[in-house]
Order: C-alpha cells, then structure tokens, then sequence
C-alpha cells in the first residue's frame, strides 16, 4: 500500500494536509496522487488542505485550468473533493471549481475547515 505523508482515512474518507515549500506543478501532482489513493482505499470523500504549503502564486486562470483538469482526472469521478486553500489564494469565482465539475468531477472550495 502506499504511504503519503499527511495523508489519513478516517472509515470512508480521506484527509489529506500537506506541509513544505513545493513549485505549483509540485503541489498539483501531490494532490493528484492524494486522490488517485484514496480512490484507490475505496474513499468517497475527500478534505485537501492545501493551506500548510507556500512557495507558489495564487495561480493564473491557465494555472486554476491546468490544476482544474489534472485533480478532475485524479477524482475520476468517483470522488468528491473539498479544497481547503489560504483566503488569499482564494478566486471569489471559483473558476476552477466549476472547470472541475465540468470534467465530472464534484466538490468544492473552501478558506475555512468549519465551512
């Protein structure tokens, strides 16, 4: 089985709160992979915090794409994500919420674990 650190399963879902100074790129695939696993763990649910990480720019509408599209693939459908990310880095639009749940796959995105 694989291990990712700040990963945990709690019965049917999955809590996953990554720590460190990644690139953009690095902070997709680690989310991607969180997902691929807990799909994997028969997971339905799903809580990325994302808040622990910095090192990167709150990303441009191509950046919220390219995340939006890889983290669709990684959820396959399967699995419903709620994204926890720093206010700052927050789009009041949600556009890459809504690329996502375009591609199928559903969930949403947060500032505050307690919304």
């Amino acid at each position: 089985m694989d291990t990712l650190p700040g990963f945990e399963q709690v019965g049917d879902r999955a809590f996953f709160r990554p720590t460190g100074t990644v690139t953009l790129e690095q902070a997709i695939e680690l989310g991607a992979h969180a997902m691929v696993l807990a799909r994997e763990l028969g997971c339905a649910d799903m809580l990325l915090d994302t808040r622990g990480l910095a090192g990167f720019a709150s990303p441009s509408a191509t950046g919220r794409f390219g995340l939006a599209v890889r983290w669709a693939q990684s959820a396959g459908g399967r699995l419903r994500v709620a994204l926890l990310v720093p206010l700052e880095m927050m789009d009041p639009n949600k556009i890459a919420v809504l690329m996502a749940h375009n591609r199928g796959a559903p969930g949403d995105a947060f500032t505050e674990e307690s919304d």
